[in-house]
């Protein structure tokens, strides 16, 4: 069984699917592992907005068939990793499932808290074990403002914005990506 990485923002037609996409692109056939994405409000059936879509051909991942989706109880439950967009959307998934507490960060907090680790064979039990091993970092590490660990919302905004997004989207994944020892 692959490892599941969820990515969550509030629509699930920006942020989201491009670190959804990112991930995917960027991972490839190296590791089974497997990305999807949701929104906590969600606009479902849209397709990933067209700002995002360019910004993430840009940046070598494919926006090819996303259709949006709503968060809900069976995504979060099937999921081994959440990385959201935002603190806010972090706390109201553990506000609404508790235990899924130790396994939903925000991108930042994930790449931050897991600086530093030395790369394991990238199993899906290994895998399991590395979020658990930062998730215990959380007490140890100073803690983050919110402006630190959230990205922004672009929808509406120029395409110079949305692009500065999707970069900082694209380093987050990456920091993600080293963390869980994932990196090329």
């Amino acid at each position: 069984m692959a490892f599941s990485v969820l990515f969550v923002c509030t629509g699930n037609i920006c942020r989201s699917p491009l670190a959804e996409r990112l991930l995917r692109a960027r991972v490839a056939d190296r590791a089974p592992v497997v990305a999807a994405s949701a929104g906590i409000r969600g606009l479902p059936e849209h397709p990933i907005d067209g700002s995002c879509a360019l910004a993430l051909r840009e940046l070598g991942g494919d926006p090819g068939g996303h259709v949006s989706r709503r968060l809900s109880q069976q995504l979060i439950a099937g999921a081994d990793l959440i990385l959201t967009a935002e603190t806010a959307h972090l706390s109201e998934i553990v506000q609404s499932e508790p235990l899924a507490f130790r396994r939903v960060f925000t991108m930042r907090e994930f790449g931050r808290l897991g600086s530093g680790l030395v790369a394991l064979p990238p199993t899906p039990a290994v895998l399991r074990t590395r979020v658990v091993e930062i998730g215990a970092r959380r007490g140890s590490a100073p803690p983050a403002g919110s402006d630190e660990d959230d990205i922004a919302d672009p929808f509406g905004a120029s395409l110079r914005v949305v692009r500065a997004c999707a970069r900082q989207i694209a380093e987050a994944v990456d920091e993600c990506l080293l963390a869980l020892g994932l990196a090329p």
